[in-house]
């Protein structure tokens, strides 16, 4: 993990307990429900923290679970306790896997990636939320002084992702972007910036500060096998009468 288990519980703190968090918490969870509400199947994971568990309540999917490695006081039956680098998941059985900021907690994002397009089922759909290092997100980060939540995450670029799932063999479906405002941690200010979202979703959309990709894994084609005989038929021939019996033809 990047700086180790207590990231992940900074980062479930900081969406459940700050303006900010709730915020994106809020947000993602209105995309989801825009990208989701055509989307059937029986198996819903999100690999992430518990606090990230609403996002799946926009799913139509009717078996959610939670993959996350943080211990919980009250056991859940959704709740699957499971280091991100090796899924307890077999594999091609889940539908929809959701992936939000996951590959920005972890040192090795590739292998997380990997191990969740190894869960997903031939036309299953994967779901990548991350933060844009080309946004007034990835500004804050690069010249802030603080180094809390989120900005200790790795921001990881849209394009990198994606040339990922293109080698994982899915196939790119959407990108949509958010949060073009400033990341204002006041509610007043932040609501005076509101107009921002409209003006960047028109003018300038790969500058939001949250992207959301969306991707289908491919169904690899059979190749058919075509059988070829090699037996000499021609002492053989076919008779004509009602019984249908192959007769040798004896010369």
């Amino acid at each position: 993990m990047a700086h180790g288990y207590r990231t992940l519980q900074h980062w479930d703190h900081w969406l459940a307990q700050h303006f900010l968090g709730n915020k994106l918490l809020e947000t993602e969870g209105q995309i989801y429900s825009r990208l989701l509400h055509k989307h059937f199947g029986k198996h819903a994971v999100l690999i992430g923290v518990p606090q990230q568990y609403s996002l799946l309540s926009s799913s139509l999917l009717a078996c959610h679970s939670l993959i996350t490695p943080l211990i919980c006081q009250e056991k859940k039956s959704y709740l699957i306790e499971g280091d991100f680098h090796e899924l307890p998941i077999m594999t091609a059985s889940i539908d929809l896997v959701i992936l939000p900021h996951t590959l920005e907690l972890v040192d090795n994002p590739r292998q997380l990636l990997s191990e969740a397009c190894r869960i997903i089922k031939p036309e299953g759909l994967m779901i990548i939320c991350g933060f844009n290092p080309c946004s007034f997100w990835g500004i804050r980060k690069l010249f802030g002084k603080q180094k809390g939540m989120p900005w200790a995450l790795n921001f990881l670029p849209t394009q990198k992702v994606k040339n990922w799932l293109q080698l994982a063999d899915f196939a790119m479906e959407k990108h949509t972007s958010a949060l073009f405002r400033p990341p204002v941690n006041h509610a007043s200010l932040y609501k005076k910036f509101h107009f921002l979202e409209a003006l960047g979703k028109k003018f300038f959309p790969v500058w939001g500060g949250v992207y959301v990709l969306v991707a289908r894994a491919k169904v690899v084609p059979l190749t058919p096998i075509r059988m070829k005989w090699k037996q000499q038929l021609s002492g053989i021939r076919i008779s004509t009468s009602m019984s249908g019996k192959i007769a040798p033809n004896l010369k």
